[in-house]
């Protein structure tokens, strides 16, 4: 009986270890291309206790919309959903992964026209995800190839300063709409000779 007590806790000592892995952060999102994070991967056991020498492993199930290397370095690549799979020995987990990026501009009027006397007109473009829902919370970038004709303000309206002809740019990352813009000096009679 002796040698049995002595077995038992070397036993329960032998069976202890980790269960299960947690990743961190637990279901990242990405909201620009070339966007990058670390995944964290603890080994843990039930009772909250972290096996730092158990490393978890990486690997992604579309590399197209998210990359990962295998100590965690993930970034976005394309638009869509996709899973990371974390491994340690026999541990297995996964988080879900979404890249949720620009796909398109659309500009609701191609050519504007407006005078050094108009107040300033509102740039008409829309940055679109994959579903062709507008996502609001991107910030387009604005810039006018001849501020001394038409200026762009930090509010994104277009301001006529002299006669003439230029072009509206509107850029997300490599995504890019173009409005050409027609300034004269007279103040326009109407909105509709101001969009066409």
């Amino acid at each position: 009986m002796r040698p049995l007590l002595v077995l038992l806790p070397l036993c329960l000592l032998a069976c202890v270890g980790p269960d299960h892995i947690e990743v961190d952060p637990a279901g990242p999102r990405f909201t620009h291309r070339g966007e990058t994070l670390r995944l964290h991967g603890r080994t843990t056991d039930r009772n909250g206790k972290v096996y730092g020498r158990d490393r978890a492993f990486f690997r992604s199930r579309d590399p197209k919309v998210a990359a990962v290397n295998e100590h965690g370095d993930l970034t976005a690549v394309g638009s869509g959903h996709t899973v990371v799979e974390a491994r340690a020995g026999s541990l297995y987990a996964e988080i879900p992964v979404e890249v949720d990026l620009v796909e398109r501009l659309q500009a609701s009027a191609s050519h504007l026209s407006l005078s050094i006397e108009d107040e300033p007109l509102p740039v008409p473009v829309a940055a679109l995800g994959r579903d062709g829902a507008p996502r609001k919370d991107r910030e387009v970038e604005l810039t006018s190839d001849d501020p001394n004709i038409a200026r762009v303000d930090p509010l994104g309206r277009i301001w006529g300063v002299t006669p003439g002809d230029t072009l509206i740019k509107a850029r997300v990352e490599d995504k890019l709409a173009v409005i050409a813009v027609h300034v004269t000096g007279e103040k326009t009679r109407t909105a509709a000779h101001r969009v066409r």
